[in-house]
């Protein structure tokens, strides 16, 4: 199984923010794991009257009143983890000043973490467009993967539905092998899912390719995908000898886009965690490309987990 982990939570004092500590607490997590709960606070200009210069001391109160309120929420936060995880954890919490979007990338990579876990508010498109996203900006930019973690109900079992997505390339093995290798609730299903997209799809005018093309792309993609779910499979069988409760593993190839199909394949079977690979690319590249795992972390309707390798230019 894994090593002990560095868990990254942040928090905001919000009830999404409280849902995160919930999430990364009631989840089993390797012997010797470290958990910091984070509280970046960004300190607002107090509103001022005919553009006046505010009071040093006045301001220095103003500050001190939003880092007061930061400690408690950490606190609120600390007590809330220790009720739910127990003594077995180390956990830590620390308040930092500055824009949320740019502290918690910078503290995942000065502490070493190897996963971030932020809340989402969920905000509709309007509201994401305008006020933008900490957990988006983390997903994009933190240096380890990301979890964003949605609010849901007190869970009847411990046991989690995670959709794991399959796509053969080096990142989706290895969010494949993060599952593999983590211990997870007694009774924990996995469900594999494999996307195959077809870069065009037949239609009736006389210069369409032949039919015959279309279904030759369909069979080498579900070659592919099928390879990769047997490797997949493998691992996590391999992993399941080392289990007490072996995972429940089924798998699935479906033709269709990749962020599509988890979406619905998440709706339809309940699942509480979606888990995928991340190539990690960065500025224009990231913009020219897309990205699968962003489409999905924004629309979910569970958590989601994106493991990413090392950063790549």
């Amino acid at each position: 199984m894994k090593d002990k982990m560095k868990i990254l939570v942040a928090i905001d004092g919000s009830e999404f923010g409280l849902a995160a500590v919930e999430e990364v607490a009631r989840q089993p997590w390797p012997k010797g794991t470290m958990v910091r709960i984070l509280s970046a606070v960004e300190i607002p200009m107090p509103m001022t009257i005919y553009a006046m210069p505010v009071p040093g001391g006045d301001f220095a109160a103003w500050e001190k009143a939003f880092e007061d309120q930061a400690i408690a929420n950490t606190t609120q936060a600390l007590a809330r983890f220790s009720e739910l995880a127990g003594p077995d954890i180390e956990v830590t919490t620390k308040v930092s000043k500055g824009d949320p979007k740019e502290v918690l990338p910078d503290e995942a990579a000065n502490w070493g973490a190897d996963l971030l876990v932020v809340g989402t508010h969920g905000y509709n498109v309007f509201e994401r467009f305008w006020l933008g996203s900490v957990s988006r900006t983390a997903a994009a930019h933190a240096p380890c993967s990301v979890r964003i973690a949605r609010k849901r109900p007190a869970p009847t079992t411990p046991a989690l539905k995670i959709l794991l997505a399959v796509d053969g390339s080096e990142c989706g093995d290895k969010a494949v092998e993060e599952v593999a290798a983590r211990p997870w609730p007694a009774g924990s299903e996995v469900r594999l899912l494999s996307a195959i997209h077809l870069p065009m799809t037949p239609t009736p005018e006389t210069w369409a390719l032949p039919d015959s093309y279309y279904a030759n792309l369909e069979r080498v993609g579900r070659e592919h995908a099928d390879e990769a779910l047997n490797r997949a499979l493998a691992r996590l069988n391999e992993s399941n000898a080392e289990r007490e409760i072996p995972l429940t593993i089924t798998q699935t190839a479906v033709v269709g886009h990749a962020e599509e199909l988890l979406i619905s394949t998440a709706k339809e079977w309940g699942a509480n965690l979606i888990v995928l690979g991340s190539h990690g690319y960065k500025g224009f590249r990231r913009f020219l490309l897309g990205s699968v795992s962003q489409a999905v972390a924004a629309h979910a309707p569970c958590s989601v987990e994106i493991v990413r390798p090392p950063q790549i230019a």
